[in-house]
């Protein structure tokens, strides 16, 4: 049990001492953000939410479709193609909208600690 512990001490302080130190997933409270900041992206983020809500229902409704379409005894490779590229369509305006805002909102100095993390606020 003691091993367990001091294990874990040398690994907390291990990470401890790094120059980022420890990040959580869309965390933004590297950026030091504003009160006026912190309030507008609040507001973009529960905006959002209803976004990524609302194309994950669509994503679920046209692999549906694209299940059934294979399920057919014929397979059209155009509608399978024009469903699927209008799904990632969506998605991709999705981002871009939210990033546009985002970009808006931040600094150059926080845009720059931002962009370490952008991965993580794609739609996957």
């Amino acid at each position: 049990m003691r091993w367990i512990v001091v294990v874990f001490i040398i690994v907390t302080i291990g990470l401890g001492d790094t120059k980022e130190g420890f990040h959580i997933p869309r965390d933004l409270s590297y950026l030091h953000l504003k009160p006026m900041q912190k309030k507008r992206i609040r507001e973009l983020l529960q905006n959002y939410r209803v976004v990524l809500k609302q194309l994950h229902e669509k994503e679920e409704k046209t692999e549906k479709e694209l299940s059934k379409m294979f399920l057919q005894k014929r397979f059209n490779k155009q509608i399978f193609l024009e469903k699927n590229l209008a799904l990632k369509k969506a998605i991709a305006q999705s981002e871009a909208n939210f990033f546009a805002r985002l970009h808006a909102i931040l600094t150059p100095e926080q845009r720059k600690l931002f962009i370490k993390y952008l991965e993580e606020w794609e739609i996957e």
